[in-house]
């Protein structure tokens, strides 16, 4: 056989042999990410409300004692908090799609307004799902097989974005048991920020998954601010109440 002709066989062997490596690992690659995006969908929460009775520990420019606060969401309408200290009501904080209310019985301060409030001290711009999805243990971004790929890591399936972005980069960690997010971080390289959110425990109630402890960090070059939140008697689909009225003579906080 001609020497070219044997050659030229043996370096089409070798491309054929690359190629369906290739396609094979781009396949199993595609179904994995398909079944994790199916199941972690399937665990997303369908509830109409939940309620719950948290611990919330704030460190920041100053740290503050820990704190009770009760915790309410109707799901896609309205988030309520009301924060108390041995039985002293330190105030409330009512979101809706549409706005951010909050006042202060120590500062005798209320603000009412956007996401301007939340998003300053997240370090990152933020709406109402967003807000949600921190509560229920979900990614803030709704996870597609568009704009993130997957791989297996460890005890979870760790979520990265496609093509990087220049403002930020995101990442999600997917428990492999609760599929709800471990972890999930924002990072803005190009200012040094960083928003960081961890789950360490979940609880199954009525075959949902809730977190148990969720510890936020936001940090930029000048402020670093923390909040350690403990969940418990969590509640699902018990009929609500929002109440939620700015005392009169309080200071409204202008952004």
């Amino acid at each position: 056989m001609n020497k070219r002709i044997l050659i030229l066989i043996l370096a089409f062997t070798i491309m054929a042999c690359k190629t369906t490596k290739k396609t094979t690992t781009e396949n199993a690659n595609n179904m994995l990410l398909s079944k994790v995006l199916d199941d972690y969908n399937s665990h997303l929460f369908e509830k109409k409300t939940l309620k719950a009775s948290l611990k919330v520990k704030y460190k920041g420019e100053k740290n503050l004692p820990s704190v009770n606060a009760s915790l309410r969401i109707e799901k896609d309408k309205v988030i309520w908090l009301s924060i108390s200290k041995l039985f002293f009501s330190i105030g409330k904080l009512k979101i809706t799609p549409y706005k951010v209310q909050f006042y202060n019985n120590l500062s005798n301060e209320y603000f009412d307004g956007d996401f301007s409030l939340l998003s300053n001290f997240l370090g990152t711009e933020v709406d109402f799902k967003q807000v949600q999805r921190i509560f229920l243990g979900e990614a803030i971004y709704s996870l597609n097989s568009k704009d993130y790929q997957v791989k297996a890591e460890d005890t979870n399936y760790l979520f990265t974005p496609i093509k990087n972005d220049e403002r930020f980069n995101i990442f999600f960690w997917l428990d492999v048991n609760t599929f709800k997010t471990s972890k999930q971080e924002i990072r803005q390289e190009k200012e040094n920020k960083l928003l960081s959110i961890q789950y360490s425990e979940f609880e199954t109630i009525q075959n949902t998954n809730l977190p148990k402890h969720i510890y936020i960090l936001a940090k930029d070059n000048k402020t670093t601010n923390s909040i350690d939140i403990n969940y418990k008697n969590i509640i699902i689909d018990a009929p609500l109440r929002f109440p939620f009225s700015i005392p009169e003579g309080y200071k409204e906080i202008k952004l």
